[in-house]
């Protein structure tokens, strides 16, 4: 058993994101979110966990899977989605591989934030986000 707890894992791994100088912006927007998307889904826990509910000291199988994970993010400079091969797109699960671009969609965020319902009738229930790259 190691000493690190889950939150110091993904603060570790956040910041080795971060020295690394890797880009973000296919589904997170900074090295902490990364970090956290990483290790939850390394671990096998699912992506809403809270770290401070977990408290248990982790095994050091867990710590070097999830630091060569890291490692592989670091040193290919892949987008977090090729190496899950998941994506996240309004809460809704995507199978994603390097065939593909990560789907990602800022008109998305606005139409369920309702940026947009002063622009709508009654009768609006479909939208067509355009140009979306794999639609």
């Amino acid at each position: 058993m190691s000493a690190l707890s889950l939150s110091g894992l993904i603060a570790a791994s956040a910041e080795r994101l971060k020295q690394a100088g890797v880009a973000f912006g296919h589904g997170t927007l900074n090295a902490f979110d990364e970090a956290v998307w990483l290790v939850l889904w390394r671990l096998g826990l699912p992506l809403d966990t809270d770290p401070t509910d977990i408290t248990h000291e982790l095994r050091t199988e867990q710590i070097n899977g999830v630091k060569a994970l890291i490692q592989q993010r670091i040193d290919t400079r892949k987008p977090a989605a090729y190496l899950t091969r998941e994506a996240w797109l309004q809460g809704v699960p995507f199978y994603i591989d390097e065939r593909s671009i990560v789907p990602r969609s800022l008109i998305a965020e606005l139409i369920a934030e309702g940026a947009f319902d002063t622009w709508l009738a009654e009768s609006s229930h479909s939208f067509l986000d355009l140009c979306t790259g794999n639609g």
